[in-house]
């Protein structure tokens, strides 16, 4: 294993812990942490997918000029959410860019899409579990 890789992966484990850390400090729902794992597969699968196929999905979606409107009024109604709200689209780029160096590094080390999937999904889920224990330990012993 490469220095790269283990720094790379040391620092998608610490990006998803302070995420979960973030997450237990706002007493949230259960479904919030459904949401954060879900979030986790989803950045491992979105960074493993080919991107193939999504140039040839893009190039006949906008073939329409009313499909190539109403996905311009979409976007842009979809900038105007990111920007409203980037406290929360800034952390999941944060996390998103961790995921995508550990993804490169891997890439570059010459794992294939599903051995490249299960680490990565593996990795954010240790760091995420370890930064929702470590808060709900500190504050039960402390």
């Amino acid at each position: 294993m490469n220095i790269n890789l283990c720094l790379s992966l040391t620092l998608l484990f610490l990006t998803y812990s302070t995420f979960g850390w973030m997450i237990s400090v706002r007493n949230l729902a259960y479904s919030t942490l459904t949401i954060a794992i879900v979030i986790v597969f989803l950045f491992a699968w979105l960074l493993t997918s080919p991107l193939s196929n999504t140039q040839q999905l893009i190039l006949r979606w906008f073939r329409s000029d009313q499909v190539a409107f109403f996905s311009i009024i979409f976007f842009s109604f979809l900038f105007v959410v990111i920007i409203s709200w980037l406290h929360l689209f800034s952390n999941a780029l944060i996390l998103l860019a961790a995921e995508a160096l550990a993804r490169l590094d891997l890439q570059t080390q010459g794992y294939k899409k599903w051995k490249a999937f299960g680490i990565l999904a593996l990795v954010s889920l240790g760091g995420l579990v370890f930064g929702l224990a470590l808060r709900f330990f500190l504050i039960k012993f402390l």
